[in-house]
């Protein structure tokens, strides 16, 4: 009987111990910077004319400052990204042109979810912060004020989003995010300092 109670109290302690031993691609301490680019997202805009648009250009820092909140860590941080689109639209001898330009900076939140392998990193992470738009307008249509349609405003930027990362290295990985944000999806690298 006491060597059943032995066992099993072995058992328990190795249990717990396992868990605790976890080696994490991200935790309390470990800094992140992400740089990379995007598709699609809320700031897209209506396709008519010839129309173009550049991918979103993105950087992120994200930094662990608690461990074991619940099945994860919690880490802060802020991005910055940019995006641009503009048009041109021909008619009667006419043209219309536009461009939308955006930069967006805010805050972000992420809670990474732990797994038992150190070059994985699955997350989820909210974002708050301030786009900071502008547009111009140029048309050759006679007695259109162009500069009336100009202009320069900022807005509410949120979004939440879903990632992984693949540390190939302890300092060099790759990230792939999904999300409503600046870009549906998002791809690039990521540098742990």
């Amino acid at each position: 009987m006491k060597n059943k109670l032995l066992v099993i109290a072995t058992a328990i302690i190795m249990v717990f111990a396992g868990n605790t031993a976890k080696a994490q691609a991200f935790a309390a301490g470990t800094t992140h910077v992400s740089l990379g680019f995007g598709l699609g997202g809320y700031l897209s805009y209506a396709s008519f004319g010839d129309f173009t648009s550049t991918p979103t250009l993105f950087l992120a820092v994200d930094h662990g400052i608690i461990d074991d909140l619940g099945p994860g860590s919690l880490g802060i941080g802020g991005f910055i990204a940019y995006k641009s689109a503009q048009y041109d639209y021909s008619y009667f001898g006419f043209t219309d042109s536009g461009k939308w330009t955006n930069f967006v900076i805010g805050a972000r939140g992420t809670y990474h979810y732990y797994i038992d392998n150190d070059q994985i990193d699955l997350y989820a992470g909210l974002s708050l912060g301030l786009i900071l738009e502008s547009y111009n307008y140029d048309s050759n249509v006679p007695g259109v004020d162009n500069d009336f349609y100009d202009y320069n405003d900022n807005f509410l930027y949120y979004a939440f989003s879903f990632g992984g990362k693949y540390m190939f290295t302890e300092s060099l990985g790759a990230f792939a995010e999904l999300g409503y944000d600046i870009a549906w999806l998002k791809l690039g690298v990521t540098l742990a300092l």
